[in-house]
């Protein structure tokens, strides 16, 4: 049987990182989603399994939290477990450590179960061996926190949904929403602070050919709400905090 907690590495090289030589928070995302895919996958709750039910896992809330970056030429540990579930939702949490075991950061996600025909959710509690995988272990991370709906905004910048944008649902990858939302801020912030943390919610979906908006307001100093919007719907909010 395999361990209720799984243990993933990865490389952090050069097509990860950014001007700065550090892996960029969308590619950090990347190895986040990797690892739950093959944790949920050696367990029997993975791809193939829902795939042979007609499910798919889909990410509802997303929060990550970087008190370090690793740097060039090392490699990023992530353990990850399965903390909740219950009828419409499981929780699944991350610690991140460095190269030399010093733990640099932690991130939260909340998924749900589709059933892809309906794309209606589908009762997690009816899946046989999943709840023998839960693990009480905390998270140093807290929840994401409640985003409200942006009233007075300015648009930041606006994009058309393409090919290297969709993922294997020909929709909008999830860290594809990360990328293009990190992209707004200028270089010079990047020369003098880092994203601490990065709070998402993802509320509909991208689809190609798109015209998508992201907007943008201040809620206090180096702390920004933001909004992906189709037309004036929104697709996703996130809330992006910087530190030095």
């Amino acid at each position: 049987m395999q361990p209720i907690i799984g243990l993933y590495t990865f490389p952090v090289e050069a097509y990860t990182n950014d001007f700065r030589g550090k892996p960029t928070l969308h590619e950090i995302g990347g190895f986040l989603m990797q690892a739950a895919t093959r944790h949920a996958e050696e367990r029997g709750f993975g791809y193939t399994v829902m795939a042979e039910n007609r499910r798919a896992w889909v990410l509802s809330r997303l929060a990550i939290e970087m008190k370090t970056y690793p740097v060039n030429d090392t490699q990023i540990n992530v353990r990850t477990w399965v903390p909740e579930i219950n009828k419409l939702f499981t929780e699944r949490c991350f610690a991140l450590s460095d190269s030399a075991g010093r733990h640099i950061g932690d991130a939260r996600s909340l998924w749900a179960a589709i059933d892809v025909d309906t794309r209606k959710p589908t009762n997690l509690t009816d899946m046989n061996g999943f709840r023998r995988f839960i693990c009480e272990e905390p998270s140093a991370i807290d929840n994401v926190h409640k985003i409200p709906p942006i009233k007075e905004d300015s648009t930041a910048e606006s994009f058309v949904v393409r090919y290297s944008d969709l993922d294997i649902n020909r929709h909008l990858n999830s860290m594809k929403y990360i990328e293009h939302l990190t992209d707004t801020f200028p270089i010079e912030l990047y020369q003098k602070q880092d994203i601490r943390r990065l709070e998402i919610c993802f509320m509909a979906e991208g689809r190609y050919g798109d015209k998508l908006d992201i907007v943008q307001k201040t809620e206090a100093p180096d702390v920004f709400e933001m909004e992906i919007r189709n037309a004036e719907k929104a697709i996703c909010s996130a809330r992006i905090s910087w530190g030095k």
